[in-house]
């Protein structure tokens, strides 16, 4: 961010006008460099596509993962830099790789880059001033499951593990009740989803809001590039990751519907990076305004999708893995 600020004039850039952007661990870097007082006056807007302020480890959690890594080098941490780099992937695929190693890499609370959870340093003004756009997408959890088959059947598991298996039972029926036609697949994707996405997004678009103007949407459209009329399309409708095409215009569209969308993605972000104020109301707890983006539906709702929403009221939890992995937190 430094570099930008004293760079980028020579492209053509404004340093007083620099906006942040990042779809899922890049929106989770966001929040980070948001959190941050290493950042300061560097960031004027800030735009978060499936992210949260929470995705870091604590210091438990990094010296678990610090000790498997190392006993699977068979190294001590002084001779970490002698490993040759095929040694060093080796180590990491042999404590999960696919999508189970997605979340055992984080961000750590050192004190200096980050002295807590970057959403809590949000919510207490650290990014006062900033704008933003925070988006998620409508199930989340869908491409987590083309990944992996077994990835809904771990939402019972990692509820009950998080807060107790009484509990567990009260938020799957609060889904339930939300959701009536969900088949138990969908079901347990849509909690993981919002478990990983959807509640760290809105906590964000909270804490940010006592402080800056923030608007709020979700992405219920196509995953750009898969026929919607197949199974792996409809599994992907609104699935992680499947606003990114769209808003970049980066994959040929077919369908007139899926142009529209995406031209309205498109100019909704860029025009937002430009220093306009999206179409909709801003994001507060009273209304709760989303705009949701969807192929000829697009519409604001306010607080879509409640019951689901305030079964996570009052639940703070770490962030972590959806699968056992042995010797980890």
């Amino acid at each position: 961010m430094r570099w930008v600020r004293e760079n980028i004039a020579a492209f053509g850039g404004d340093p007083e006008r620099v906006t942040l952007y990042g779809l899922s661990a890049g929106a989770k870097s966001v929040a980070n460099l948001l959190a941050t007082p290493l950042t300061r006056g560097l960031i004027h807007r800030a735009a978060s596509s499936s992210g949260g302020g929470d995705h870091v480890a604590t210091e438990a959690q990094a010296k678990a993962v610090a000790g498997r890594f190392l006993r699977e080098l068979g190294v001590g941490a002084d001779r970490v830099r002698e490993v040759p780099a095929t040694e060093m992937v080796a180590a990491q695929d042999a404590i999960a790789t696919g999508v189970r190693a997605l979340w055992v890499w984080r961000p750590v609370i050192d004190g200096t880059v980050l002295s807590g959870r970057p959403i809590d340093a949000i919510a207490a003004g650290a990014a006062a001033g900033i704008p933003l756009l925070a988006q998620t997408c409508g199930n989340e959890g869908g491409t987590f499951q083309m990944m992996d088959a077994s990835t809904a059947a771990q939402a019972p598991r990692v509820l009950a593990e998080l807060f107790g298996a009484g509990e567990a039972d009260m938020m799957l029926a609060a889904y339930r009740e939300s959701r009536p036609k969900l088949d138990d697949t969908a079901l347990g994707l849509a909690v993981l989803g919002d478990e990983r996405y959807g509640i760290p997004t809105t906590r964000l678009a909270e804490a940010q809001a006592r402080h800056a103007p923030v608007w709020r949407s979700r992405y219920d459209g196509p995953f750009a590039g898969v026929p919607a009329t197949t199974h792996l399309g409809r599994l992907l409708r609104g699935g992680h990751g499947a606003d990114g095409p769209m808003i970049w215009r980066s994959v040929p569209l077919t369908e007139a519907a899926d142009r529209a969308l995406s031209a309205e993605l498109h100019d909704t972000w860029g025009r937002f990076a430009s220093g306009a104020t999206p179409s909709w109301a801003p994001y507060d707890t009273a209304h709760r305004q989303t705009m949701i983006f969807d192929s000829g539906r697009s519409r604001v709702e306010p607080d879509p999708r409640p019951l689901e929403r305030r079964a996570w009221d009052g639940r703070t939890w770490p962030s972590g893995t959806w699968w056992r992995l042995d010797g980890l937190i």
